[in-house]
């Protein structure tokens, strides 16, 4: 909102500004009405810059602004040139690099040659300069705005991604365990009761089979829910760097020599996730250090956050 509030503030300022140099009643008129048809479409462009996205057609309606903005310039003189930012700041938005930066350039430059060919050559240098510092302050803070949207969309969108990757492993665990072993019952079953008024000692061994089948199944689904619900250490240190490499934190981890396959008990895991998501609430942290070591025949975690003003640790319970 402060950027579109911004995007407005400076237009108005500059249409009062010229409504204290003027001093034909009518030329402030078709300055007024000249103002009010361009700024919808930049504050449009604005808008959805700041949200990180591109407005349909914002080619046209760029197009459209300038047809107003310089439109207007032959019949208004020298001191519309302070409407000129705004389309230097949508034509920055829209386009693409380098042909947004050379139309830029391009609209600052020509501030020069109009304010002499309108008989104001004194004037040059400001409408020049003005044009460049009023132009760039404005875009990038709208750049800014929309490049924080960007980052926390595509941090859910790794988020999303990592759940999705994790349903789809547990799906393919379960089907290619669970899913097959109750085929092998369902046709088992399907056999004894074939054989239930042909064999009945072949329907019998056929059942026997069956319940040793489904006891099978039954340990196999215990096992990996017990897998599900303790994770390894090495899996959830992936996780986390996962997640600060996706936040922009650079992560360095000092892990112990042998196995950390083990699985961990619920303080470590605890600490581990307090410790990533009080480096993600900070957004002074630039690095961070894991560290891990064996302590008492256990294991101790200890977290230490670089940010950029010195080192804040904090250690976890073994």
């Amino acid at each position: 909102m402060s950027a579109v509030a911004y995007s407005v503030l400076i237009p108005a300022v500059e249409l009062w500004r010229f409504a204290l140099r003027s001093t034909d009643t009518t030329h402030t008129v078709v300055a007024m009405l000249a103002t009010l048809s361009y700024l919808p479409l930049h504050v449009r462009h604005v808008h959805h810059a700041a949200q990180g996205t591109r407005s349909t057609g914002a080619g046209w309606t760029v197009a459209a602004m300038a047809v107003v903005i310089v439109g207007v310039l032959p019949y208004l003189g020298t001191f519309w040139l302070g409407q000129f930012h705004a389309l230097a700041v949508s034509v920055l938005i829209v386009l693409r690099p380098p042909w947004s930066l050379a139309l830029f350039g391009a609209i600052v430059a020509a501030q020069t040659p109009l304010t002499i060919v309108f008989g104001h050559p004194e004037m040059a240098p400001f409408f020049t300069i003005a044009g460049a510092l009023k132009g760039m302050p404005v875009f990038l803070l709208i750049w800014l705005v929309g490049a924080v949207r960007r980052l926390h969309a595509a941090r859910r969108a790794l988020a999303d991604e990592a759940v999705a990757r994790e349903r789809l492993r547990i799906d393919e665990d379960l089907r290619r365990t669970v899913g097959t072993a109750l085929e092998s019952i369902a046709a088992q079953g399907g056999r004894a009761g074939a054989l239930t008024s042909l064999d009945r000692a072949a329907a019998e061994a056929e059942l026997r089979a069956l319940a040793q089948n489904s006891r099978r199944t039954l340990a196999e689904a215990r096992r990996l829910i017990r897998g599900y619900q303790h994770t390894s250490l090495s899996a959830e240190l992936d996780t986390a760097a996962t997640l600060l490499s996706a936040a922009g934190i650079e992560s360095r981890f000092a892990l112990p020599d042998g196995d950390l396959s083990d699985t961990v008990d619920e303080t470590l895991r605890s600490t581990l996730r307090a410790g990533v998501t009080r480096l993600l609430q900070d957004d002074t942290v630039r690095r961070c250090v894991i560290a891990v070591s064996r302590h008492d025949g256990g294991l101790r975690l200890e977290v230490s956050a670089d940010t950029g003003q010195g080192c804040d640790t904090a250690a976890g319970a073994p």
